[in-house]
This record gives C-alpha cells, structure tokens and sequence, in this order.
C-alpha cells in the first residue's frame, strides 16, 4: 500500500448504526492524491446534478437517502434511483486514487459506549497501519541505498540517504461532527496510556503492553458533513458496511443494499487489520 511517494494519509470517518451493531468506517486517501480524488467526486456530482437535478450543494446522507426521505433539487427521484445512485457512490469510493478503508463492526449489546470503543479500535488498527508502512518502506529505502551505494561515492550516498531516511508514516482524521469533547479526549489519551492486550496471550507474562499512539497529527477535526462530498462518501461506506452486518430488512433486500458492501467495497479494505476476518473488518 506504500510506494514512498506520500507519508500522509488524510482518513475521512463516519459511523453508521442500529440497536444491533455499530459500524465505524475509515477513507484513506494520500495527502498527495486529494486533489485528484476531488475532482473525481466534484465531477460525479456535477453529473449527477446534470442526470438527475441532485444539486451540489445537497448533502447525501446514506440512510435518509436510500428511505427516499428529504428533497434533493427540483426533480423527484424514485427510491429504486436513490438505490442506484447509492451504489454508485460505492463504485466511486472504489475508484478514488489510493483508496483504502478500515472498517470496524462492534456488537451495541453490553456497551456502555459503542461509539468510543469503535473509536479506540480504529484509532489503534491505524496507528499500526503507519507502524506497518514505516516498515516496510524504510526496508526497501535502505536496500536501495545500499544498491546504489556500490555504484556510486560515498558524500552522494551520504546526502541521498539524508534525504531517504527515515520515512515516516501519518495520519490526519477528518470525520463527521458529533461527540467531539469525547473523541479528543479518547485520542489525547491513548497517545499517553493505550494498554493492548497480546493476540498471543500476554507480553513476556504481562497481559497488556503500553502502545501509546504516535502517527496522528494533532487531534480528530470535525466537519459538518453536509459540506464535505468525502466525509458523506465514509458515510456511504458505514451504512452499506451495517446493512451487510445487519438482518436486512425488506426494502434493503428489495434494492439489494444488504450485498452492497461486498460488492463495490471489499477489494480496498484493509485485510491487516483484523487477519481473522476475510475483510479484515475488525469485531472486538
């Protein structure tokens, strides 16, 4: 996922969810591809705009949307476009230059707070990601280095592996607004005491060991989605990630939204991130 031509990752989130499960839905994008995906997006809805009278400015909110709920321009737009329309924004999520998303999927039953733990386990999942990609490109970073450094002399290896080394891998969060006091504060937190347990049983006899997160730049910025296309595309992305956890209910299965995820979303999901699941969708 890394080719060393960006260290920043720009991730929009937003959750979707029902009194069964809580789903949290990460966008990753390169900070040196945005403005391409943007485009990609601005372009898709100025189609749409053009096909189907969805003005601009209309914020897409995926469950109210696909209900049929809300007016999105002049012209009437049937429930079974809506279900079209809402697959499409799946493919364009998909298509977005770099695009990856790391999708969380807890049970609401015996929570005190779902949303705070789906938060704590996306925030951990990509901490480790960055970890995972300062890895593997500071290993072929040095290699080269090393390549090169029997063909050429010494004071240019010197500058070139300045300039090289080290790759450092982050990530800046951008996610709809709400709970935002207990957000930063979960994130502040865990940067300074973030105990994680072993997935091999213990560390060294510990059951946890302290992993404080450090590839966030600084806290979580809050947008009102209804003024970013990108953070109501990760609104997109959860709500087809619980109807696909979810039992669907007749109308879902009706416009098959209950396959969706699977269909449009499974090829950029972050398998690493839980190597138990066959998307890596994480679920404790």
């Amino acid at each position: 996922m890394s080719d060393g031509s960006g260290s920043t990752w720009i991730y929009y989130v937003d959750e979707s969810y029902d009194s069964e499960k809580f789903c949290l839905v990460a966008l990753g994008l390169r900070a040196s591809s945005w403005r391409q995906c943007f485009e990609v997006v601005r372009s898709y809805r100025s189609g749409l705009k053009v096909s189907d009278g969805v003005l601009l400015r209309t914020e897409i909110h995926a469950r109210d949307f696909t209900r049929g709920r809300g007016s999105l321009g002049p012209s009437m737009v049937t429930k079974w476009r809506r279900s079209r329309i809402f697959l499409e924004l799946l493919e364009l999520v998909a298509s977005l230059p770099d695009s990856h998303l790391l999708c969380v999927a807890l049970d609401s039953a015996g929570r005190r707070d779902p949303q705070l733990d789906a938060w704590d386990r996306l925030l951990n999942r990509l901490n480790r990601l960055a970890e995972g990609r300062n890895r593997q490109e500071n290993s072929l970073r040095r290699r080269l280095i090393k390549g090169l450094g029997e063909q050429g002399d010494a004071v240019a290896m010197r500058e070139v592996e300045r300039r090289l080394l080290p790759y450092s891998a982050q990530a800046v969060l951008i996610a709809d607004q709400g709970h935002e006091t207990e957000i930063v504060r979960l994130r502040r937190k865990l940067s300074v005491y973030n105990p994680v347990p072993s997935k091999f049983g213990s560390w060294g006899g510990a059951t946890t060991k302290n992993i404080p997160l450090t590839h966030f730049v600084e806290d979580p910025l809050f947008r009102d989605s209804a003024h970013s296309y990108l953070v109501q595309l990760a609104d997109c992305a959860a709500f087809a990630l619980l109807k696909r956890e979810t039992h669907p209910t007749p109308q879902i299965k009706k416009y098959g939204l209950h396959r969706a995820f699977d269909a449009h979303l499974a090829g950029i999901c972050v398998r690493q991130a839980n190597s138990k699941d066959s998307l890596g969708i994480v679920r404790r």
